[in-house]
């Protein structure tokens, strides 16, 4: 019995299961021993009796079902323990730093496979990679999530999926599932990723630039949890937000407003002045359509990202408080250098962006308003003031062709026409990336564990929030003065010159300590180009 060890294997990455594996009992199991390997026996839904594995030789069955696999991947799949063989193959010829994923509905499998298979020679003084999941869809599905979506989930963009004989035959539906679940998380993470190394490029060059305001400017981390308890409502620009405007007015003062950067010009057209507006893209237009030719309340607090457009933050009036982005590699080199100014999860939208901030300030609820993640019923893509409907604002040519192809050229991949579950039930038209957006959000939304409230009142349905109407969120919660936000950023204390100098000292060594690396590197590749 090798199960009290191997639990010591199992401990950095396996807590969610832990309690499961404890209570599992296997005294019920049926199994014959085929050459020293367990083959369980099952009953399917026409109440047939099947064997998990190969009765004759599960050791040669293993070896035909890896036969194409490349060990070399980073991630390893395996839905449904029918032999141990699989499992053990694979630990025994993948590379170290490579994750295995084993999904196994009925725990009392996994318990007889730690029970049976000593573990030690796989991951004694070497990392634990090895993940378990199990039990019900939800649990299952939630701890896949947690794993996928973060940077784990890239080890997987180069992996094997295997899947057993018996799952076909035992729980077809849970699998299928799980296996959707997986599809879809690993095509997110490709979406997300994108391919243009220019854009990546041009964020490193901004956040230099922006160095002197983030090491100026207030920091995130001293207006964590300002707003613990107070009802923040995030303000997206989708097609719907037009309706909302008349009781997005009533709700200014009696709670915090945080817009998106392409609902700032629609909220000002209606005699609304938000809290805080989010920015977070890289390139001009974010400058050039957002914010030129509009004057920017004093009141209204910016919160961008240290790699926005670099003139951004000089052109803010009075409150800007610069964000670090969580995983993101530039970012985490000059954190590194800098020290803890206060991270987040922005998501890779603008609307992720307002949704985390909300949650880092401590709001309770928070409430989505303009988050359709779909068409209007007319066919409107976005509120009828955002620059978007070209019909309302001057715009450059070059601009007007980009949000034309950006929102209407059908041969683009992110707006392939989908369709969604509705706010109302039913399906709404929708389009692939607002998909994918819808699929960060939820997600984001779970892992807050925030009370949070769809009052958008159209689009697709937002998995996990709760659906109130807008008035009733007025009536509900916004029942209370909320202080300003530039009054909360000016209680802060301000930090010296000695602090600003100290802190660049040590971005410029990093720099310093990185480009001789760099040109180490150059040099080893130039003098082993021809070997």
């Amino acid at each position: 019995m090798y199960f009290e060890r191997n639990l010591e294997y199992l401990t950095e990455y396996n807590q969610h299961v832990l309690g499961k594996l404890l209570a599992a009992d296997t005294t019920d199991l049926e199994f014959i021993r085929v050459k020293g390997s367990k083959v369980f026996k099952f009953t399917d839904d026409q109440g047939k009796e099947f064997y998990s594995a190969s009765i004759y030789d599960p050791s040669y069955e293993a070896e035909v079902l890896l036969r194409d696999v490349n060990f070399d991947n980073t991630g390893f799949l395996i839905l449904g323990i029918s032999s141990y063989e699989v499992i053990t193959r694979i630990l025994e010829r993948k590379t170290e730093t490579a994750w295995v994923f084993v999904v196994e509905k009925d725990m009392r499998l996994v318990r007889a496979f730690l029970e049976d298979v000593d573990l030690s020679p796989y991951f004694k003084d070497r990392l634990q990679r090895l993940v378990l999941f199990g039990g019900d869809i939800k649990a299952a599905s939630d701890h896949l999530k947690h794993f996928l979506y973060s940077l784990v989930g890239f080890y997987f963009l180069q992996a094997e999926v295997l899947r057993s004989f018996s799952t076909l035959r035992k729980d077809r539906q849970y699998y299928d599932e799980i296996f959707d679940l997986i599809l879809e998380t690993l095509r997110n993470h490709v979406y997300n990723m994108g391919n243009d190394l220019d854009d990546t490029l041009q964020g490193i060059r901004n956040e230099l630039q922006n160095l002197k305001m983030i090491l100026t400017l207030p920091r995130l981390r001293d207006l964590e949890a300002s707003y613990a308890g107070v009802p923040i409502i995030c303000v997206a620009s989708g097609p719907s937000l037009d309706k909302q405007l008349p009781l997005l007015r009533q709700a200014k003062g009696r709670s915090l407003i945080i817009c998106a950067e392409s609902a700032l010009k629609v909220l000002l057209r209606n005699g609304i002045v938000p809290d805080i507006v989010c920015i977070l893209e890289r390139g001009p237009n974010s400058y050039d359509l957002s914010l030129s030719g509009i004057d920017i309340p004093e009141e209204t607090a910016l919160f961008g990202l240290t790699i926005i457009d670099p003139r951004i933050f000089p052109a803010w009036p009075k409150y800007a408080v610069p964000c670090f982005k969580e995983n993101l590699s530039n970012s985490e080199f000059l954190i590194s250098a800098l020290g803890d100014f206060g991270t987040f999860v922005s998501g890779n939208s603008v609307a992720h962006m307002s949704y985390m901030l909300a949650v880092y300030l401590g709001g309770n609820p928070v409430v989505l308003i303009g988050q359709d993640l779909a068409y209007g019923e007319d066919g409107k893509t976005h509120s009828e003031d955002t620059v978007y409907n070209l019909g309302k604002y001057e715009v450059d040519e070059r601009v007007a062709w980009q949000i034309r192809e950006s929102l209407y050229n059908e041969k683009m991949l992110h707006n392939r026409t989908v369709y969604l579950d509705g706010y109302y039930g039913g399906k709404v038209k929708s389009r692939e990336l607002w998909r994918q957006f819808l699929i960060w959000m939820e997600t984001l939304v779970n892992f807050s564990q925030v009370p949070t409230i769809n009052a958008t009142e159209g689009g697709a349905k937002i998995r996990g929030t709760i659906q109130l109407p807008f008035q009733e969120v007025l009536e509900r919660y916004c029942t209370k003065p909320v202080r300003p936000i530039g009054e909360v950023i000016d209680r802060l204390s301000l930090r010296n010159d000695s602090d600003y100098l100290a802190a660049l000292s040590r971005v410029h060594r990093k720099i310093s300590d990185l480009l001789e690396e760099t040109e180490d590197l150059v040099a080893y590749a130039k003098e082993n180009r021809d070997i």
